[in-house]
């Protein structure tokens, strides 16, 4: 039997919790929904700094016992539950929060998608009903169960022609022949940040560590030979992937971390932009947005189709995502799809998520 729950509030206030492949941090925000459509704004919003014990785990999380699993996802739990309870402390009491987890795996021929949280235990802590595990039932029905972002660009952002998320994986959204379509585009952050660690930096600021780099043009033939920039979508990407496949081979090919990292800007640039198909306005969002080499190079490639780049104020910049969470999470409560099966690929649209009740 299909459960939902009608909110009969006009107003909720709904807590989206992200944490992204790229490790950079906890991005927390308390969104105001009203019952109009379209209707609402972030009151409160913060990045946390995962600490560096917890990072480090779930950078390597794959590699590590059931045991150590076991123990990280306690000490990850935690963290985010306490972090919870302080904004709410601070910016005032929540009706429901949604947290996506960390991605350990995500595996669309085998159905699953596993984000490492004990929700449970996060709703025991702060008494608030806790959404989460957004993607599994998606997969069951034969989705990608990504991008998640396509729902918040229809009904939150309307008004542009291109959606692109600079994450740790960038992922675009439009609609082409009446149909939304939204797809995993190449990786984007993970990429940047993990080079720039090899120079002392948490990541490239501004791109300015690129910007003393030259494009390695065998380097960038390689990337852009892989036959997932080719594939048709629906089509996601598993962070596994980027670890064990995609950096191995940047290696194997160039060894100079500027070079590399200009190599990478490029690329990531080039296949943003062959996704443009026609002139009109491009949303972009996530922190490569403030990278202004990649925007600039970016900028300067879709000027070839008359595309307008558009880049909204820091608080959309930095807190769409847990925004995209908090929105999901809403409409799992009201039992309202959550997912457009024309951009994941599944059967139907179907409302994802497991829902913890507080007691």
């Amino acid at each position: 039997m299909f459960l939902f729950f009608n909110l009969s509030l006009a107003i909720m206030k709904v807590i989206g919790v992200m944490s992204g492949s790229s490790l950079d941090g906890l991005d927390i925000a308390t969104v105001q929904f009203e019952d109009a459509a379209g209707n609402w704004k972030i009151v409160s919003a913060e990045t946390i700094a995962l600490p560096d014990d917890i990072s480090t785990s779930l950078s390597r999380i794959t590699e590590m016992t059931a045991i150590d699993i076991a123990k990280t996802e306690y000490a990850y739990s935690s963290y985010i539950g306490k972090a919870i309870e302080q904004h709410i402390e601070t910016h005032g009491t929540v009706d429901l929060v949604g947290i996506h987890g960390h991605t350990v795996l995500h595996l669309p021929d085998f159905q699953t998608s596993w984000q490492l949280l004990n929700a449970g235990m996060i709703a025991s802590m702060i008494s608030v009903p806790i959404v989460t595990d957004f993607r599994n039932q998606d997969m069951a029905l034969g989705g990608q169960g990504t991008p998640m972002a396509v729902i918040a660009d229809r009904d939150l952002f309307p008004g542009y022609d291109y959606y692109v998320n600079l994450g740790g994986i960038a992922n675009i959204s439009y609609v082409r022949d009446n149909s939304w379509l939204a797809y995993d585009v190449c990786p984007c952050n993970q990429l940047l940040n993990h080079y720039s660690k090899q120079l002392g930096h948490a990541y490239d600021k501004g791109g300015l560590l690129a910007e003393t780099g030259a494009v390695n043009k065998t380097l960038l033939d390689h990337l852009l030979s892989d036959p997932f920039i080719k594939r048709q979508p629906p089509k996601s990407i598993d962070n596994s992937w980027i670890q064990k496949e995609i950096i191995p081979s940047i290696d194997g090919i160039a060894s100079k971390p500027v070079d590399i990292l200009r190599t990478i800007t490029e690329y990531i640039s080039m296949v943003i932009t062959d996704q443009v198909h026609s002139s009109g306005k491009i949303l972009f969002t996530g922190g490569g947005s403030y990278n202004t080499h990649m925007m600039s190079r970016i900028e300067t490639l879709a000027h070839n189709y008359n595309a307008e780049c558009v880049i909204p104020a820091n608080q959309i910049v930095d807190y769409k995502e847990s925004l995209l969470i908090a929105y999901a999470s809403i409409l799992r409560y009201q039992g309202k799809p959550n997912f457009i099966a024309s951009a994941t690929g599944a059967s139907n649209s179907v409302s994802g998520g497991s829902v913890y009740i507080a007691r």
